[in-house]
């Protein structure tokens, strides 16, 4: 990016390209500063901590499951059932 450039004129990615590119820089069985991540993703290091704190927030949560609508008007959206006491989803 060109410096003096307005926030207006700066490109901005889509939400899907930032965790695109995020899991991209992510090695598997090694690990990477923030740092790291936000110089090989062209993102500052704030929404790279951001979106890793997201990232594994959602991957801690009950898997969403969608399938089309019964009645033909678009798509529907569940939740796995969660054991009591506990946060993880049960797999079944």
């Amino acid at each position: 990016m060109e410096p003096g450039l307005t926030p207006a004129q700066k490109s901005r990615k889509s939400y899907e390209e930032i965790v695109d590119a995020i899991m991209e820089a992510l090695p598997v069985r090694n690990y990477v500063t923030v740092e790291e991540i936000a110089r090989k993703t062209g993102s500052s290091w704030e929404t790279v901590w951001r979106w890793l704190r997201l990232i594994m927030y959602i991957q801690g949560q009950p898997r969403v499951e969608r399938m089309k609508s019964p009645l033909g008007r678009g798509d529907v959206y569940s939740r796995e059932r969660v054991e009591r006491g506990s946060r993880k989803a049960r797999r079944s």
